[in-house]
């Protein structure tokens, strides 16, 4: 058995003064621990040791960075959505998201002419292929449309390539629809579900799109009807100004809860407006 007892290792039955079995050094060069000093030897292999390990993460640090594995803090924030803006005007964004719906699509823009409203369609290459006059419409009218996946499917799924691919599809889609409607604006990007992940942020940010979310979804598409919608969208721990509404084109009692909503809205003393104003 071994031990230290004042100062005297004892090893069998014989007494050794400690500095037998240890080289001892200048207090300021000597480490302790449960009475055992660490060889100087031992320190130099511990600090050779580190010295690696620092050149091994630098190097790593490096790579991943070219690669685009590691972000800065600003780049992150920069990539995910957006879901209510600071300002001190009384704006308040609507947003509709269109999969299917024409007839309604319409009408929407019909009550937002009569009050006066801005607002912002996130609809599907789909739907912007097969109703492009429609989708021209929205641009020359003064509202954003955006862009909701080439079809209502979660992005999320999708590895970084095929969302770099869906995206850039998009964003040609877009670009041509404001070219012939001579109404430039914002390349605006809604998650389908508002479903995201680190690689499609990615995409999006690449491609060039602002990540658009909510603080606010009316669940109109829930089909829990037009009292329901009203009082949700309204209630006044939700509104503030700066808030993005979420609303669907398809829902059917949409159309009908919108005049009370842009009554509510200008009582409270907020104007409807689009994405891209409230962002400017």
């Amino acid at each position: 058995m071994r031990k230290v007892i004042n100062g005297i290792f004892v090893r069998g039955d014989k007494l050794l003064p400690i500095e037998t079995r240890f080289r001892t050094y200048n207090i300021n060069k000597t480490v302790f621990g449960a009475g055992i000093v660490m060889k100087k030897s031992s320190m130099k292999g511990i600090f050779l040791l580190a010295v690696i390990l620092a050149a091994v993460l630098s190097l790593f640090y490096r790579k991943t960075e070219e690669k685009g594995l590691l972000q800065t803090g600003k780049e992150l924030e920069e990539e995910l959505p957006i879901c209510r803006v600071q300002t001190k005007e009384q704006n308040i964004a609507l947003t509709f998201e269109v999969t299917y719906e024409t007839d309604q699509v319409s009408e929407i823009l019909e009550l937002l002419a009569q009050h006066d409203g801005g607002a912002s369609f996130f609809v599907t290459g789909k739907w912007a292929a097969e109703h492009t006059e429609l989708a021209e419409r929205i641009l020359e009218q003064g509202c954003d449309v955006g862009f909701l996946g080439y079809e209502c499917h979660d992005m999320s799924l999708l590895k970084e390539t095929e969302a770099r691919e869906e995206l850039e599809r998009g964003k040609e889609q877009l670009i041509q629809l404001q070219q012939t409607a001579a109404a430039e604006r914002k390349l605006l990007f809604r998650p389908p579900y508002g479903e995201v992940s680190d690689q499609l942020l990615r995409a999006a940010r690449i491609a060039g799109f602002t990540v658009i979310g909510w603080n606010t979804d009316s669940m109109d598409w829930k089909d829990y009807g037009t009292d329901a919608i009203v009082k949700l969208v309204l209630q006044k721990n939700q509104l503030r100004s700066g808030s993005i509404l979420r609303f669907s084109a398809d829902a059917k009692d949409t159309p009908e809860a919108l005049p009370r909503i842009f009554a509510g809205l200008k009582q409270s003393g907020y104007q409807a407006v689009s994405v891209s104003e409230l962002l400017e």
